[in-house]
């Protein structure tokens, strides 16, 4: 009863990875991927950079944007994605910083629209969260930021 697959990881385009995509696709699951660590906006980063997929990336606590994270049409939304406070093997934890880390927070805010029973679609949920969004760079979506930064609604 899988509805939302969190995909923290970033890489080159990929024959078999696109079928998967696609075939996951087809059960109508949610992806929500990090758009990537390289600081390039020449080269996409799948899986985010596919069709459907959305792309997260990695903002500061003060709405700066992750100075080695990917841009691009593919970039949907931006979360906390530097020093992120994580665990960490053996215990305890640290904090860490990526696009990675960025994407759990998009995905949790899905995650709770879900389970409200509002809706189960990439782009129902998308327009949710485009509705309570601070929006971060130029007005509207842009290739830094995406839509900008996806906050959670008061009195969820």
């Amino acid at each position: 009863k899988v509805h939302i697959i969190n995909l923290s990881f970033a890489g080159a385009d990929n024959k078999i990875m696109r079928k998967v995509f696609k075939a996951v696709q087809q059960q109508k699951l949610v992806m929500v991927a990090a758009v990537g660590n390289w600081g390039r906006s020449d080269v996409p980063a799948f899986p985010a950079a596919y069709k459907g997929v959305i792309g997260v990336t990695g903002i500061s606590d003060r709405g700066l944007a992750y100075a080695k994270a990917n841009s691009g049409k593919y970039v949907d939304f931006s979360a906390p994605g530097v020093r992120v406070y994580t665990a960490a093997p053996g215990g305890g934890g640290r904090l860490r910083t990526g696009t990675s880390f960025a994407v759990p927070f998009i995905t949790a805010l899905m995650g709770l629209e879900i389970a409200k029973g509002k809706t189960k679609t990439s782009s129902a949920l998308t327009a949710l969260l485009k509705k309570n969004i601070k929006d971060l760079g130029k007005p509207g979506r842009d290739n830094v930021y995406g839509w900008g930064f996806a906050r959670r609604k008061p009195n969820c």
